[in-house]
């Protein structure tokens, strides 16, 4: 069940990229439609393996406010969507992986701002952060060795 919920977030982040990319935008509902299946897929998983679905819910809420928090504080530099990008992929990690996520992003977002700055043409222009997002994404699934609940 669990790979179901990443091949899900992958397709989802996928289609999150190329928006992005295409439009330097996502819809709100779309982001929200996004979260709330990957959200639904966690609540089933503790429900098959008879998990604690209060503290789940209670946990990623506050997760959520404090990513809120943290959209509001950094809205000059990243895209609010970003911020809810980062939560629907904490809700498909799990706390633990995050921290492999959070390198992975670090280091793929210097990389790319690095090669913007090689590139001198384009330096006012906004990149798109969710393709990198969905990047960090596959790296923490791959190294990550699944989620940890």
């Amino acid at each position: 069940m669990i790979y179901i919920t990443y091949i899900v977030t992958f397709i989802i982040l996928v289609f999150y990229s190329v928006l992005d990319i295409k439009y330097r935008e996502i819809p709100t509902w779309i982001l929200y439609a996004g979260t709330a299946v990957v959200f639904a897929l966690g609540i089933t998983i503790r429900v098959i393996i008879k998990a604690d679905i209060i503290g789940y819910v209670i946990i990623s809420s506050a997760v959520y406010g404090v990513i809120c928090l943290m959209a509001k504080s950094l809205k000059r530099w990243v895209g609010e969507a970003d911020f809810d990008v980062i939560h629907m992929i904490y809700l498909a990690v799990g706390a633990r992986n995050m921290c492999l996520f959070s390198f992975s992003m670090f280091a793929l977002s210097g990389v790319m701002y690095a090669w913007l700055a090689v590139r001198r043409s384009d330096r006012d222009r906004r990149l798109p952060l969710i393709p990198v997002l969905t990047a960090a994404y596959v790296i923490t699934i791959t190294l990550g060795g699944g989620v940890s609940w």
